[in-house]
């Protein structure tokens, strides 16, 4: 959930923090590895044969376990993290539970099995399954509208009542959005859709759920979700909710040190500030061997299989949910790519038939961890991984698809599959050359890129700097007179014709379109440096750019009554306002509902 205003990070996420979403979410190729064990610590965890099924047979996945452990070596180091926690399961229970790497930098402490990991959104499934409990008791209906449960709630909408169905598959039109503690709950909330025409990642309507198991059972979400969930399954070293009192047990988390800047590959990292979170969007932290209990639930599909005494007595149970309403929260509710990848959404997860197999997977994000859970029901085999750092946009999907590739490979008795591979140099672009030229300003100042095979190259000044990739016509550029913004280009018919950094535009002799533009007056107000102290959110810049108001270049819509909508859908619910304006400056910004002031610094 990290950069919660950003559906998905409109603002420090995607624009900023999420450039380097197309290198992050590949691995390395395996090169000059480091012995696993060695240097990241590796700690492996296995049940004894009576908690983790007599069917386990962890010898056949020898092989495969130890080139997973190579490649977790290399991909640890190449995208620079901390340390993870990882857990594989089949269906008899806990295959592995494994550690790797620092909990601590600076003392050079490893992590432990007993490590907390924040798993970030993965705790929507958490909420789903008590919620899900509650409608098998006949105490919840998401066909309702969800003032049913919460009647003080306040939401502005032309259109039909808002149900937990919608809320459950985030199809409800809210904004994304931020715990209610930082935005009030004298203010109302707002839609940008019909509920049910979009899928639209809204945070903020799995805080309203999390409110709504504490409506009904009359306890805090950490009490409900414990005995819901947590106890059932024996996962008594997780926690519901995040608050100081586990800090001492919690992983050391990192987050790029600068929030107000693209983050490149093996950027420079810093201790991240420690915040409580005790919301349905993402509250619960948990070790690799817990997490393999809740895999191994999953593929059983609802069944509690373990049998240990570890379960709390007085909370056993047969089942978190029946195998009917099982298969309605793995139901595709609403087509939602997963990552770049044909899938849709049920109730707090995602799920799609891959090759003529069912996956529910889902990730997590927070101030500073990041999470991916992959669950193959077809084949009876999970995994989850997390990693104690925010990597501006980064989530272990690779590892726990790698992983899970391996164990399959293990199965059906093939050749296991060489790891993920790509290229370390992200300085290294195949298609350097569309981009050489010489690209000129209206004031003059122009740009100078040169492409030598597949590198590409700035001049600035007397210095040549090489670009390295952040995504399609993305480039970072590591030098102090860029590095505030990325630097993008544009093209037209598959030709490149301008680039673009912060507000400066930049064309080429290719470009054919409009030159001149004109804009509101006003938006000269607005545009500056807005920040919010909150971790969660960092900093913003708005600039006008070829006519149009931007959020650090995504484009700004106005409404009317000086509120624009962010994003590119027509759809978007979310809202950015300014005022008030004083010497001719705005001196806050409003983010969908959260404030922003103007800071000093451009």
């Amino acid at each position: 959930m990290t950069q919660l205003i950003s559906r998905r990070s409109m603002l420090s996420g995607a624009i900023k923090a999420g450039a380097g979403l197309a290198i992050w979410n590949l691995a390395p190729s395996l090169t000059a590895l480091t012995p696993a064990g060695s240097v990241w610590g590796l700690r492996v965890g296995l049940l004894p044969r009576s908690a983790r099924g007599a069917s386990i047979d962890a010898k056949r996945f020898r092989a495969a376990l130890e080139r997973l452990d190579e490649f977790i070596a290399a991909h640890l180091r190449d995208v620079g993290a901390p340390g993870m926690t990882l857990a594989l399961a089949t269906r008899a229970g806990l295959l592995r539970a494994s550690t790797y790497g620092f909990t601590d930098r600076k003392a050079g402490a490893k992590v432990q099995p007993n490590t907390l990991f924040e798993i970030g959104s993965i705790s929507k499934s958490f909420v789903a399954l008590s919620l899900m409990q509650m409608r098998e008791e006949g105490k919840f209906d998401p066909s309702q509208p969800i003032t049913t449960y919460l009647p003080w709630l306040k939401i502005d909408s032309k259109y039909a009542p808002i149900t937990g169905h919608h809320l459950l598959s985030h199809t409800s039109g809210l904004p994304d959005g931020v715990p209610f503690e930082l935005i009030g709950l004298d203010q109302a909330l707002w839609t940008g859709f019909a509920p049910g025409e979009h899928f639209a990642y809204s945070n903020i309507g799995y805080d309203l759920l999390g409110r709504v198991l504490e409506a009904i059972d009359r306890q805090p979400l950490a009490a409900v979700l414990r005995r819901r969930v947590l106890d059932p399954l024996g996962m008594t070293s997780s926690e519901p909710v995040i608050t100081n009192a586990i800090r001492p047990r919690m992983a050391i988390g990192y987050a790029p040190m600068f929030d107000d800047r693209p983050f490149p590959l093996r950027g420079t990292l810093a201790e991240a500030a420690w915040v409580e979170f005790g919301e349905g969007a993402g509250s619960v932290s948990s070790t690799a061997t817990d997490m393999g209990k809740y895999l191994t639930m999953l593929l059983n599909r609802g069944a509690v299989r373990d049998t240990s005494p570890t379960i709390m007595e007085g909370s056993k149970r047969d089942r978190i949910v029946s195998e009917e309403t099982f298969k309605l929260i793995s139901a595709p509710a609403i087509k939602a790519p997963f990552w770049g990848e044909d899938a849709s959404y049920g109730y707090g997860l995602w799920t799609s038939e891959t090759e003529g197999r069912m996956l529910l997977r889902h990730t997590g994000g927070m101030v500073a961890f990041s999470s991916a859970i992959h669950v193959d029901l077809t084949s009876g085999i999970g995994a989850f991984a997390s990693v104690n750092a925010n990597l501006a946009g980064y989530r272990p999907n690779v590892v726990v698809k790698y992983a899970l590739d391996l164990l399959r490979a293990t199965i059906d008795g093939k050749t296991l599959p060489a790891a993920p591979s790509t290229t370390t140099t992200p300085d290294k672009i195949p298609n350097a050359a569309d981009f050489g030229g010489t690209f000129t300003s209206a004031d003059g100042s122009k740009l100078v890129l040169s492409a030598d095979r597949s590198r590409l190259w700035l001049a600035v000044g007397s210095q040549r700097v090489a670009l390295e990739s952040a995504g399609p016509n993305r480039f970072f550029v590591k030098h102090p007179d860029f590095e505030l913004f990325l630097l993008e280009f544009g093209r037209d018919h598959d030709k490149v014709v301008e680039a673009f950094h912060g507000a400066r535009w930049f064309t080429n002799d290719r470009y054919a379109g409009q030159k001149t533009f004109e804009d509101p007056k006003e938006w000269d107000a607005y545009a500056g440096h807005y920040r919010n102290d909150s971790p969660w959110f960092g900093s913003t810049r708005i600039f006008v750019r070829k006519g149009k108001l931007t959020a650090e270049g995504t484009p700004l819509t106005p409404l009317g009554d000086g509120v624009f909508r962010a994003g590119a859908e027509e759809w978007s619910p979310e809202r950015i306002s300014f005022g008030p304006v004083v010497d001719g400056r705005a001196t806050r910004m409003k983010f969908s509902g959260i404030e922003f002031y103007r800071t000093f610094t451009t």
